[in-house]
């Protein structure tokens, strides 16, 4: 079925992305053959397992694994029979959706995954021929569309056979009625997540079926963990961001014609998987912002979630002892809801920008940068700025590839950086140089230039008239609000960088009237203790030591050359977990920031005293 152009849902996404009329994108659907390359069909006999996408008798898709029997892959599993037709012969079980969705002449999508190699294939067309007899299908699948697509955000895994699975439904509601939610376990499988199988149908209008007949997509996403959000308000909204990809659009193509989808997730580790389907829509510029604020130029497509089954223990491949995902480096930082802690924004005025007045250089890789404001600022201790730099630094041209740089496909060149000083005009950001940073390097370059040559203006830098975008402020990350007269008892635990928001707390106490006692033990573990400890230590001066008692055990391997300082305790060593024990967490509310490494290892030594992670105040540290 060679296509004939773009069907009515594909020019409709393709006009909101503002596509049509570029040669370069306009002819891409030239690219998806009418007959699978006898090649391509070996492919996926390597393959560990083939999703698929079928509908039920509602017209719903619904993704399925198809795995070979014991999950060893090959021509027993997936053969060429010639004439474009593979031969799949695949184990299933209890909760499989193709056990309902299954018959001669069904139209069928599939999507071949190499997952060591990141290689992958998508197939389409109709089954020619269908038998099952227990637990065991097989199909000959006529393929009629087919492209060897987009491998950059497939992560990393080494799979090996699984044979002894003990398959069992854990739960399952195929109709779910207005006022039912996803369990909570299921909402946390789909948060741990990095991959998702997403099926997609077409039916074509009578006016077109001729030139653009119905058909099924299966296709994959992938990002960091968790980067499809549940909303917590209905318990059954999926957000799913898109990302930089080949600008085919086929997938949001067939959502935008008919507004169904299904998602499938699969646990590499434990073989569950996570079935679910219902209606989806897809959201383009504000209307995607208002749903995820920090998505920015790619479309959102949510799925409101109409049936779901949760199969256990079912999946016969698992990722190998030993071995570790390894997420794709073009994957961008995670993204959250409105409705969630990091997704909440104060918005700016739209226009609204700042302009840097000051630079304080600390040493070669960390300074401080200050911005004002010519309206008023509202920023709580704790919170961070949000800027972007796109009309200093310029949008980056579209690339389907960069291996030299991954991250610059998805870069909308906006940064979110914790507020560590502020006042009603005016605020700082104190920061560390990334290697390779487009933004942190243009602004250190700029820095480093003015103390080789205008010194004076790094003092007084408002004549440079370099003006940001401020999108806003966010965070939760904040001082609690203490009842008068109490005691507040904080652990504060900060790793490098991450001690920026207790800065800004530290600054907010001293400026505050409150008639409380604030009992506060911090913890910082850095390799730069002699340009971070004075930073700390000036915002400590002037505290009221009626109202703040404050304590700092500070952790490093490099020398500290000062003089004993009044509540400060060197450990040149790292934080162990005898030292957390002894800090008595539970007595105290916790407060964590630093690298995901970091907080990994606190976490851990915290659980030893009884405290998990929902009941620490967690920074994300993941802009």
């Amino acid at each position: 079925m060679a296509l004939n152009g773009w069907h009515i849902g594909e020019r409709s996404i393709r006009q909101k992305m503002k596509f049509t009329g570029d040669p370069s994108v306009d002819g891409m659907y030239t690219w998806i053959s009418d007959e699978l390359d006898p090649g391509h069909a070996q492919f996926h006999a390597e393959c560990h397992f083939l999703p698929v996408t079928t509908i039920d008798s509602e017209g719903r898709p619904w993704g399925s694994i198809l795995a070979p029997k014991g999950g060893r892959p090959g021509s027993s599993f997936i053969r060429y029979i010639g004439g474009s037709r593979l031969r799949v012969t695949a184990q299933i079980w209890d909760g499989e959706p193709i056990l309902r969705t299954g018959e001669d002449d069904m139209l069928i999508a599939g999507i071949g995954i190499h997952f060591p190699t990141r290689r992958r294939n998508k197939i389409a067309g109709f089954v020619a021929g269908y038998e099952r007899d227990g637990h065991t299908v097989a199909l000959n699948m006529a393929v009629n569309e087919t492209i060897g697509n987009c491998p950059k955000y497939i992560n990393l895994r080494q799979l090996s056979p699984y044979p002894n699975t003990h398959p069992k439904v854990a739960s399952e509601n195929l109709h779910l009625g207005k006022d039912d939610r996803l369990p909570d376990e299921l909402i946390n499988f789909v948060l741990a997540s990095d991959t998702v199988f997403l099926g997609t149908t077409y039916v074509a209008p009578d006016k077109e079926a001729s030139q653009f007949p119905s058909h099924l997509g299966m296709n994959q996403r992938g990002g960091r963990q968790g980067f499809i959000r549940v909303s917590r308000k209905d318990g059954r909204t999926l957000a799913l961001p898109d990302f930089s990809g080949n600008r085919i659009l086929t997938s949001l193509g067939n959502i935008e014609a008919n507004a169904l989808a299904s998602f499938t997730f699969v646990d590499f580790e434990t073989g569950a998987i996570l079935y679910l389907t219902g209606e989806a829509k897809n959201h383009v510029g504000e209307d995607a912002k208002r749903i995820m604020p920090m998505h920015n130029k790619m479309p959102l497509t949510t799925l409101y979630v109409t049936g779901y089954t949760y199969v256990l223990n079912a999946l016969p491949v698992r990722q190998a002892a030993g071995t570790h995902a390894e997420p794709s480096p073009y994957s961008p930082p995670l993204r959250f809801l409105a409705e969630e802690d990091g997704g909440r924004i104060i918005t700016a005025d739209p226009n609204q920008t700042v302009l840097l007045s000051r630079i304080d250089i600390h040493s070669s890789s960390i300074a401080t940068f200050w911005f004002k404001s010519s309206v008023p600022l509202q920023i709580r201790p704790g919170q961070a700025a949000i800027l972007s730099f796109a009309d200093l630094l310029g949008q980056p041209k579209y690339a389907h590839m960069a291996p030299s740089n991954p991250k610059s496909l998805n870069d909308d060149r906006v940064r979110t950086w914790t507020v560590s000083a502020s006042n009603t005009h005016e605020f700082a950001l104190t920061m560390r140089e990334i290697p390779g940073g487009v933004v942190t390097g243009a602004v250190f370059n700029l820095a480093r230039a003015l103390k080789r040559s205008r010194s004076e203006l790094l003092t007084d830098a408002s004549s440079l008239e370099i003006r940001l975008g401020l999108i806003g402020f966010s965070g939760s990350f904040c001082l609690p609000s203490p009842v008068k007269g109490s005691e507040v008892k904080l652990l504060w635990i900060a790793g490098g960088i991450g001690f920026t928001p207790f800065l800004s707390m530290l600054r907010g106490l001293k400026a505050g009237d409150d008639e409380c006692h604030w009992d506060i033990h911090m913890v910082l573990s850095t390799r730069d203790p002699e340009v971070l400890l004075p930073l700390l230590m000036k915002a400590v001066d002037d505290l009221c030591a009626d109202r703040v008692h404050f304590v700092l055990d500070l952790f490093t391997t490099a020398k500290v050359e000062q003089e004993e300082l009044s509540g400060v305790r060197i450990h040149e060593n790292r934080i162990e977990k005898e030292f957390l024990r002894g800090a008595d967490p539970t007595a105290r509310q916790v407060y964590l920031c630093g690298p995901k490494p970091f907080e990994q290892i606190i976490l851990e030594g915290i659980a030893d005293c009884g405290i998990g992670s929902d009941q620490v105040t967690m920074e994300g540290f993941a802009y």
